[in-house]
């Protein structure tokens, strides 16, 4: 769960001058007929019908509309088209075209001005279909903003519904999206990216956290600016410089006290290699779970990281797999775990953690349950599961009586 209304800073905020007066400006939606190709297409799929539209901070600042003024203290440009559909919990979603110094309203998009469920995946295909017809672009980057979970990455209230890992690939088939972010807690799992491989998901890179994403997100302002400063950046090249943002914000006064923070830049197509690899592993220590089982309970306990209950049976990937190697006796053990680790270390591009941290979070999480009846009911679809982990899951639950 992003934590934008859990968490209120003690630390003062950068007032933005003027950010209570947002001019939000009225507008068709630009033809896409004679319009200059850019390089970036930005969208914002910004879901703030929910717990997250609140006030917070020293100055009591409004969480959304922060973001718009970062958005806005930038500005789009003709290489990078800036999109924001979204949908506060009091009154209507709308479209907006980001433009420095004002958010024009896009009249013409279907959904502008009514009640939008964004938990629907018919509303993110609409907005896809009318930001891909309104703007012609070489590159696209699309980041949803809510609360996160292995399962979702968007929760409505109005009507209740959320929007699944699965019905993401289902709303952007047929589209190219070279960036995939989530500003929210607990997207970045291998279980997670290994089932939007495994969909067919027409994506590169991910920004993601596996844990905690506290109120302050991206730096808007600073990412948007990367874009629009050097708009040929490549994905890969846009998605570390993303990861490097929040590293640079979260890293100093007054933001540093964040301690439990992540981000995440990942390669989704080289999360294949790992996941084979992993499973290799965990079929060589299926062979004999009833000596392994402690090896892999221990290894467990000690990838564990926790700020809040959505994180139980969450553990990091890497550490996971490295206290396997420092604690087995066997050498085809640790040449298993060697090539996972180097599989991983070529699908996470880059890692921000701060403080406490740093040596327990290395970009991927998974979802490992201690006993069968803490599994969610969807994690049991997941071809994660399927693929391998589940087999383990329950050898390892039989062995050690928790099935």
């Amino acid at each position: 769960m992003r934590a934008k209304a859990l968490i209120v800073s003690l630390i003062a905020l950068i007032v933005v001058v003027g950010m209570l007066a947002i001019p939000l400006a009225t507008a068709g939606a630009p033809a896409a007929k004679g319009v200059e190709k850019a390089q970036w297409r930005y969208i914002l799929y910004l879901d703030a019908d929910n717990s997250l539209d609140v006030y917070a901070g020293a100055h009591h600042e409004s969480v959304v509309e922060s973001d718009y003024a970062e958005l806005m203290s930038v500005g789009g440009s003709k290489d990078v088209a800036m999109f924001v559909f979204v949908d506060r919990y009091d009154g209507p979603a709308n479209m907006f075209r980001v433009l420095p110094g004002q958010m024009v309203e896009l009249k013409d998009f279907a959904l502008n001005g009514k009640e939008a469920n964004m938990g629907d995946p018919m509303t993110l295909r609409a907005v896809i279909s009318y930001t891909f017809k309104a703007a012609p672009a070489e590159h696209t980057m699309l980041m949803f903003w809510d609360h996160g979970s292995p399962r979702a990455v968007a929760w409505d209230d109005h009507p209740a519904d959320s929007l699944t890992i699965d019905e993401v690939t289902l709303a952007l088939k047929g589209y190219q999206v070279d960036v995939i972010g989530a500003d929210e807690c607990n997207v970045g799992q291998i279980d997670v990216a290994y089932q939007w491989l495994k969909g067919g998901l027409n994506t590169q890179y991910l920004l993601v956290s596996e844990t905690f994403t506290g109120w302050r997100g991206y730096p808007y302002d600073a990412t948007l600016r990367g874009l629009v400063e050097n708009p040929y950046m490549t994905p890969r090249e846009a998605s570390i410089m993303f990861v490097n943002e929040v590293q640079k914000l979260l890293s100093v006064p007054p933001y540093s006290g964040e301690e439990v923070n992540c981000h995440a830049a990942v390669d989704l197509v080289a999360v294949g290699a790992t996941a084979a690899s992993f499973f290799d592993l965990t079929n060589l220590l299926l062979q004999d779970m009833k000596a392994n089982a402690g090896l892999v309970s221990k290894s467990r306990g000690g990838a564990c990281f926790s700020y809040a209950a959505n994180s139980i049976n969450l553990v990091d990937f890497k550490r996971f797999v490295e206290l396997i190697a420092q604690n087995t006796q066997s050498s085809a053990v640790m040449d298993a775990c060697a090539l996972v680790i180097a599989n991983f270390d070529k699908t996470v591009l880059a890692v921000q953690t701060t403080n406490t941290m740093d040596h327990q979070i290395n970009g991927l999480g998974i979802v490992f349950p201690n006993h069968s009846w803490e599994t969610p009911s969807y994690y049991w679809d997941y071809s994660f599961m399927a693929d391998g982990w589940q087999a383990f899951l329950e050898s390892y639950w039989a062995a050690c009586g928790s099935i």
